[in-house]
C-alpha cells in the first residue's frame, strides 16, 4: 500500500473554519428551538411575522406570478437534480465526501423538516390549515446553497480565485432568500417559518460537513477515494 493509499481525505472546511462552523450550528439550533416554541400550534403570524409578511405581502402583491414560479425551485424535482449535479461534480474531481455530504444532507434535512418538526410543532397556516414550521421549500434550497458554501470553502486544486467562490456563493444565497421571500409573499409560510428552514438546512449541513471531516471518516474516505482512482 502506498503512502497515497493512506492519505486521508481532503477536509471539506479547513482547520480554522471548523469552531466558527461548530458556533453557527449551536446558533441555528438555538434559533430553530425558540422559533418552534413560539410557533407551537399556532394558526396565525405572531408579532414578529406580522410586519413581516405584510411588507412582502403588499410590495410585491403584483409579482405574484412570477413568486410562484420561484417557489417551485424548492420541489423535488429541482433540489433532485442539483443534488445529482453536485454529486458528479464531485465525484468528477473525486471528492468522495462532497458526494456524500450532498446526499445525505438534502435527505436527513428534509426528513427533519417534514417527518419530524411539522407534525411536533404542528403550527399551521391557509384555510384548511397545513403544517408550515419550518419552511419545506426553503430548507430544501438552504440545504443545496449550504453544500454549495462548504465546498467552495477550501476545493482541493481549485484554479477559482477566492473574490469568484465568494461570489458564487453570494448568488447562491440571494437565490434561496428570493425563494423565501416568494414563499411569504404567496402566503404559503409565515416570515418565521422560513428562517425556521435556514435553520434547519445551514444546521444539518454543518453537522453532517464537521462529521465528516473527523480523522476517522477522512482516514475511510481517504481510502475509498484511492480505490476509486483517487
Amino acid at each position: 500500500m502506498t503512502d497515497q493509499a493512506l492519505k486521508p481525505a481532503w477536509p471539506l472546511l479547513p482547520e480554522r473554519a471548523r469552531r466558527t462552523a461548530g458556533l453557527t450550528l449551536v446558533g441555528c439550533v438555538v434559533v430553530l428551538a425558540a422559533g418552534a416554541i413560539g410557533a407551537a400550534g399556532r394558526s396565525r403570524p405572531n408579532s414578529l411575522d406580522r410586519p413581516v409578511d405584510q411588507w412582502v405581502i403588499t410590495t410585491f402583491h403584483t409579482h405574484l406570478n412570477g413568486m410562484d414560479q420561484i417557489v417551485d425551485l424548492g420541489n423535488p424535482t429541482p433540489i433532485i437534480a442539483l443534488t445529482v449535479i453536485i454529486v458528479l461534480g464531485c465525484l468528477a474531481v473525486r471528492r468522495v465526501n462532497g458526494a456524500i455530504l450532498a446526499v445525505v444532507a438534502v435527505l436527513v434535512a428534509n426528513a427533519l423538516t417534514e417527518a419530524v418538526l411539522k407534525p411536533i410543532v404542528h403550527e399551521t397556516i391557509g384555510h384548511p390549515g397545513v403544517l408550515s414550521y419550518p419552511s419545506g421549500h426553503t430548507t430544501s434550497v438552504f440545504t443545496v446553497v449550504a453544500v454549495v458554501a462548504v465546498l467552495l470553502v477550501d476545493p482541493p486544486r481549485t484554479r477559482l480565485p477566492g473574490w469568484l467562490r465568494l461570489a458564487l456563493v453570494i448568488l447562491a444565497v440571494a437565490v434561496g432568500c428570493v425563494v423565501a421571500v416568494s414563499l411569504i409573499g404567496i402566503q404559503f409560510h409565515y416570515f418565521t417559518d422560513t428562517i425556521g428552514g435556514v435553520c434547519v438546512a445551514v444546521g444539518t449541513v454543518l453537522a453532517i460537513t464537521l462529521l465528516l471531516d473527523g480523522p476517522r471518516s477522512r482516514a475511510r474516505l481517504g481510502r475509498l477515494s484511492f480505490r476509486s482512482g483517487g
